[in-house]
């Protein structure tokens, strides 16, 4: 079921981030992408929430600090 959740989130995500100009949500679609990888090796869902928030929040700030 949560891979098709994450495989959802992350058509969601990289459709707003093809519709706007800048970076706003690529960042989410690299944390739904390990989410989703760890969904098909049945890690629990709070494994699952917490990668997908630290490699989002890590793909933010590096992404960011590069574009600066």
């Amino acid at each position: 079921m949560m891979t098709i959740v994450w495989t959802a989130a992350i058509i969601l995500f990289g459709v707003v981030e093809a519709a706007t100009a800048g970076l706003v949500s690529i960042w989410f679609v690299a944390g739904a992408l390990v989410a989703l990888v760890a969904a098909f090796v049945d890690a629990s869902l709070i494994v699952q929430i917490v990668l997908f928030l630290v490699v989002s929040a890590a793909t933010l700030v590096i992404l960011t600090a590069r574009l600066m």
